[in-house]
């Protein structure tokens, strides 16, 4: 491709989920897995964005991120490569992922994690973490219609 070309297309801004709430426990499924008090503190902004952990295919970059209102990752990001953006458009990459550094001690501790990059990937492992907004527009939502949260709602007028 050529190089002025990909330097003129524009971002693709995409915002999701990159980590579900933390288990109500305060466990982990995985040593990788963070706490609310990591989540409240990771700062992905400037990780490079990958596609499918790929270090040799950054496709753009974090822009920020923050705790979601039920206590979720969320993110902000710019998606630059030409292919990388036809494939969350199309729908192929929607889910994302956490790549994690950990430091561990001897006997299997974790004693350190910090997050060195954040993927766009056809699904991430963790359950909830998908693409919600492309350029602004809604792509991914979960409604629920349980008869036990609808009682709770305000009767329509």
């Amino acid at each position: 491709m050529n190089p002025c070309r990909e330097t003129m297309t524009k971002p693709l801004s995409i915002r999701g989920v990159a980590h579900p709430p933390p288990r109500r426990d305060g466990g982990r499924s995985n040593p990788a897995d963070l706490s609310r008090a990591e989540i409240q503190s990771t700062d992905l902004a400037g990780k490079p964005l990958l596609n499918e952990h790929d270090a040799s295919e950054r496709v753009g970059t974090v822009l920020a991120s923050w705790e979601g209102p039920r206590g979720e990752l969320r993110i902000a990001a710019n998606v630059e490569d030409p292919k990388a953006q036809q494939e969350v458009r199309d729908g192929s990459l929607r889910g994302l992922s956490l790549g994690t550094d950990m430091i561990m001690n001897m006997d299997g501790d974790v004693a350190y994690r910090g997050q060195a990059e954040l993927s766009v990937c056809a699904e991430g492992r963790r359950p909830g973490t998908w693409i919600d907004h492309v350029n602004g527009q809604v792509v991914h939502a979960v409604e629920t219609f349980s008869a036990r949260r609808e009682s709770k709602l305000p009767l329509p007028r």
